[in-house]
């Protein structure tokens, strides 16, 4: 392997898209990463997104990156090939530079592709998901090792894909253990809840509305909420959610705090009683964990969960990290709010996982079993020794 990293920019014509219709991108601010409206070009980004750009917007960047993949082979030979998803877009370069090379390839899902897609289009359209699925079997098919994020992807890839069960391994996303300072909340009489991120910015299902639903009803039948609950929003909200959090807002029950840097946001949820956790409800078991779960355990503070059944009910229940309800029932999220101020009240609100638990989502811990993922493929005898590229 060469003694040094090396990382490469593969020129993509999709950047001059963002530079010129996303300001904040051209600026480099915090919220540069939120997805944007193009106003009428928007219409001319979801045509792209949905009938020509496939699996993604990122296949624009596929011709260069396989190239710059390819050169950089040839100049630091590589023992092995890592490619993560998303973008699908890397999966399929992973492809070709393993079918182009032949050197040993790990293909890592951190989050499922087919069976429980970040984009929505995958299921308005038939033909596009199939499409997708014949990509996912290749990758799938092709690497020498599948990683999947959670218990739930791993599973439906075995069930799906039989031929490569053997090869597929669970290794979970966590934390920097040295991102905490483990300070405890202020005493206050107010609960202090805090979610960090956007919702429909970053996924367009992600709707904040059924909260604020059961918010407004605790403030209808009694107005001292405001002074009971305060709710910190820390991340860009999208017009429509800043308008339906005005009357929350004005009351003093909600705090829209804003895209602010990572260090700010988890300084924000070190000074919070409850950090709050808002997952879309899927019609199937859900497999994707949203990166922020891992970031709230290390936080050691008791979480709100508002989300469907699958893997994030399963992960608070078997660690006690919270409370779970369904994130479109407002009635049940207005209990589960009454309860933790009782609760809050009563001194007995505390965050209850396991530190040897929290131990396993340690990045030292995870980055170990990735290096013995690698180690398994590089010393598998099915493994051919790969040649220099041409």
């Amino acid at each position: 392997m060469s003694g040094q990293p090396n990382a490469v920019h593969a020129w993509e014509p999709l950047q001059w898209y963002r530079y010129l219709f996303n300001r904040a991108a051209r600026h480099g601010t915090a919220s540069s990463a939120a997805r944007t409206d193009a106003g009428h070009l928007g219409g001319v980004r979801h045509w792209l997104r949905t009938r020509i750009c496939i699996p993604d917007l990122q296949t624009t960047w596929l011709p260069a990156a396989l190239w710059h993949g390819l050169r950089q082979l040839r100049r630091h030979p590589a023992a092995l090939i890592y490619s993560t998803y998303p973008p699908a877009s890397a999966h399929l370069l992973g492809l070709a530079l393993k079918t182009l090379t032949g050197r040993p390839w790990v293909a890592d899902f951190r989050d499922s592709w087919i069976y429980d897609p970040l984009d929505p289009i995958l299921g308005q359209l038939p033909y596009r998901r199939a499409l997708e699925q014949r990509l996912e079997e290749a990758v799938v098919n092709s690497a020498d090792a599948v990683i999947a994020a959670t218990d739930i992807s791993a599973e439906h890839l075995r069930c799906t894909y039989p031929r490569a069960a053997d090869r597929i391994q669970v290794i979970a996303n966590g934390f920097d253990p040295e991102d905490f300072e483990f300070v405890a909340p202020a005493d206050e009489k107010t609960l202090q809840i805090v979610h960090a991120g956007s919702f429909s910015l970053s996924h367009p299902q992600r709707d904040p509305q059924s909260l604020f639903t059961a918010l407004e009803t605790l403030l209808d039948q009694d107005p001292t909420w405001a002074q009971r609950l305060h709710l910190v929003l820390v991340g860009q909200l999208s017009t429509a959610e800043r308008q339906a959090a005005v009357r929350l807002e004005q009351a003093g029950m909600i705090e829209i705090v804003g895209a602010v840097q990572r260090e700010a946001a988890l300084a924000c949820q070190q000074r919070a009683h409850v950090l709050l956790l808002v997952d879309h409800v899927r019609p199937w078991p859900s497999s994707n964990v949203p990166g922020k779960f891992y970031e709230y355990l290390a936080a050691r503070r008791p979480i709100l969960a508002l989300t469907g059944h699958g893997m994030v009910e399963r992960l608070m229940f078997r660690l006690r990290a919270g409370t779970c309800v369904a994130a479109d029932d407002p009635n049940a999220i207005r209990a589960a709010l009454v309860d933790l101020y009782e609760r809050f009240g009563a001194g007995t609100l505390k965050s209850q996982v396991d530190e040897t638990e929290l131990q396993r989502f340690h990045r030292r811990a995870l980055t170990r079993q990735l290096a013995a993922c690698f180690d398994r493929v590089l010393q598998s005898p099915s493994t051919a020794h790969p040649g220099t590229p041409t």
